[in-house]
């Protein structure tokens, strides 16, 4: 990457107070909160994805790791395909990933019940959730153009701290309701981003 990459000099000094005072603004709430709820249900489902497969007919370790690759691949399909549909207009975007991610993770412990069907059902899911790093960052970055390296501070700060709280609720509902129950979970905040997307979007005149 050292090699490959050109330079992105800081535009900037970032200073701890600017970046908290971009969170306040409605555009940057907006992602962020799509950002949260998105990567904490995909993280809630994911991580619990396994036993979860574990549960359709027919589907042993090594089907379990066919479709994870099958999910992988189309990932990289949706991680391309978003971001070309970002560049023109990022909520609509996220909504479309959002519904997505949120049919094929509600869907899956549902009409999952064939190694077909579960495998049909892991690459859609992979094909939406490859998409929501390049879609929500697009946003963030429209909605504040300024700032850029703040609110990229910001991103990566609500990114990783809903991995960690998705994997978190996710152990807690399966153990509490089990191991199917965090697809729904999953299922729900996924509607929550898509409402939360439905919101006002990025004055940069792609939304």
């Amino acid at each position: 990457m050292a090699v490959l990459l050109p330079k992105l000099p800081a535009e900037g000094p970032v200073r701890l107070g600017g970046v908290l005072r971009l969170a306040g603004g409605p555009r940057v709430r907006i992602g962020l909160l799509v950002v949260a709820f998105l990567v904490t249900g995909h993280f809630a489902a994911y991580t619990y994805v396994r036993p979860v497969l574990e549960t359709v007919p027919g589907v042993g370790a090594g089907m379990i790791g066919t479709l994870l690759l099958a999910y992988g691949v189309a990932g990289v399909a949706g991680n391309a395909a978003a971001g070309a549909g970002a560049a023109r207009s990022p909520r609509g975007t996220l909504q479309v990933i959002a519904a997505v991610l949120a049919a094929s993770v509600l869907l899956l412990p549902a009409v999952g019940g064939s190694p077909l069907a579960a495998g049909a059902l892991m690459a859609v899911w992979g094909l939406a959730y490859g998409g929501v790093s390049v879609a929500t960052q697009t946003w963030l970055l429209a909605a504040a153009p300024d700032a850029r390296e703040g609110v990229s501070s910001l991103f990566v700060g609500v990114f990783n701290g809903a991995i960690a709280l998705g994997a978190l609720a996710g152990g807690r509902i399966a153990d509490g309701f089990g191991v199917t129950s965090v697809m729904w979970a999953g299922g729900v905040l996924a509607l929550a981003a898509l409402l939360a997307a439905a919101g006002r979007a990025p004055s940069s005149g792609r939304a």
